[in-house]
């Protein structure tokens, strides 16, 4: 018997665990005592995630010029937190219009070389569009959330409950998993699996809600933090499963091999991304 254990999908989970371990640390020492650092680090992890799934839908036939997006997902973040919600959506639209604009361009010069034909141009502007509002203009919220007086405190409420939902959810459902509940999505998720999800996600709110954000507007600590669970439960589940739909669609199983254990940036952002606007959302609309 190998003394190597192997996590489900072939993948070390020896490896996994320190990883997971490392970006967590770096993770909490950012948010907590240097937030210049979390913002460099969410800048890094979306241009590294925007650059992964470029890489992907190229091997469908879409093109996405990758200097100006990865330039754009690096700025974004920064232009978020100092300038707030006016920043962050210029900033966007300005990403995917210089996309635009910059695949024109290729386009004039590839004309004499090839035909790609005007449908499939723009399929790659809507390329374009998806990979910045997937990605950048998603983490970017984070930015928005913790430019707030409290803002560590929520960015660590959300981020923790997404890591233990995806943690109990994949340690239960990888020992007693049994029931599948989207075969034809993604294989391995199971009911079992689920259930601690929902039980870790619930208990982290809850706890962190109370402890580090307190009441809303209109609920006790205690019923803020069940809105937040819910929220984010259901964000992270669709996330995770939506990220599985387009591996599959792509054929790949895991977006890059960057991170040793988890495959890529976006394999680890899948449910973190979603769950970054409805958190913002929640603090919005109930704070």
């Amino acid at each position: 018997m190998s003394a190597k254990v192997e996590a489900a999908g072939g993948r070390s989970l020896s490896k996994s665990v320190s990883v997971g371990l490392i970006l967590g640390a770096a993770f909490l020492l950012s948010v907590l005592i240097f937030k210049e650092v979390f913002i460099l680090l969410s800048a890094a992890a979306a241009a590294a995630g925007a650059w992964e799934l470029s890489g992907a839908l190229r091997l469908k036939g879409w093109y996405v010029p990758r200097l100006p997006l990865i330039i754009g997902s690096l700025a974004i973040m920064p232009v978020s937190f100092f300038y707030g919600p006016y920043g962050q959506w210029l900033t966007a639209f300005s990403l995917v219009a210089l996309l635009i604009v910059w695949r024109l361009i290729h386009l004039v010069f590839e004309a004499k070389k090839s035909r790609r034909g005007f449908v499939k141009a723009i399929l790659d502007f809507a390329a374009s569009a998806f990979i910045v509002i997937y990605v950048p203009l998603m983490t970017s919220f984070g930015m928005l959330l913790l430019r707030k007086p409290d803002g560590q405190y929520w960015v660590l409420t959300y981020v923790v409950t997404v890591a233990m939902i995806d943690t109990m959810g994949y340690l239960i459902g990888r020992r007693l998993g049994r029931l599948r509940i989207a075969p034809g999505v993604s294989p391995k998720k199971s009911l079992e699996g689920l259930i601690a999800s929902i039980v870790a996600g619930v208990a982290t709110s809850l706890f962190l809600t109370i402890w580090l954000i307190g009441d809303a507007r209109f609920l006790p600590a205690w019923g803020a933090g069940l809105v937040l669970a819910g929220a984010i439960l259901l964000a992270a589940v669709f996330g995770d499963l939506g990220e599985s739909l387009i591996k599959r669609d792509l054929g790949v199983k895991d977006m890059s091999s960057l991170l040793p254990g988890h495959g890529g940036i976006m394999d680890r952002l899948d449910s973190i991304l979603p769950a970054t606007l409805v958190a913002y959302l929640v603090s919005v609309i109930f704070f």
